[in-house]
């Protein structure tokens, strides 16, 4: 099964450049899971056990603001991690995420990942690699969108000025 799991890996970008063995190894600590579409993949505020890869099908992620509404803030396609946060940092749930479509991922529990970054795994300081890659160039895409809103709003590059500092003391890290 796992070199099923491993070839079906193969063919996502996430996974571009890495050795059958390693995907081998990778998909022998995980798992594939299928969810119908309208199901609730990841529910914001909820701590989650796992992460996944997208192997085929669509979702859209939502937030929710103060007053509990939802809102659309992506959709999230083929070959890209959800739940990376979770994962990486032991966070509850960022967003909701809903299936678009019937969906089949890839899941790893962070108890496995866990144990494998502490017996210093390969394959999985890889991934951890991988993910935190994936996450930079999400926060890149971020900083261009903010920048871009700031120079067509000048109200909001004043208000953003005056807020400055409060956003990079969120940036701390005390882990």
């Amino acid at each position: 099964m796992s070199s099923e799991i491993a070839h079906v890996l193969a063919r996502l970008e996430l996974f571009r450049g890495w050795t059958e063995a390693e995907l081998g190894h990778l998909a022998g600590l995980g798992r594939i899971e299928h969810w119908r579409e309208g199901a609730l993949v990841l529910e914001e505020g909820a701590h989650g056990p796992r992460m996944m890869v997208l192997i085929a099908g669509r979702v859209e992620v939502v937030r929710r603001d103060d007053s509990g509404v939802e809102h659309a803030i992506g959709m999230v396609e083929q070959g890209e991690a959800l739940g990376e946060m979770s994962l990486l940092l032991d966070l509850p749930r960022t967003a909701t995420v809903r299936a678009l479509t019937n969906l089949n991922v890839f899941a790893m529990d962070r108890a496995a990942f866990l144990e494998r970054i502490a017996e210093n795994d390969p394959v999985v300081l890889k991934l951890g690699y991988v993910l935190s890659r994936s996450l930079a160039r999400r926060l890149h895409t971020l900083n261009e969108r903010v920048l871009q809103l700031l120079a067509e709003n000048q109200e909001l590059k004043r208000t953003f000025s005056e807020r400055r500092q409060e956003l990079f003391h969120l940036w701390d890290y005390d882990g």
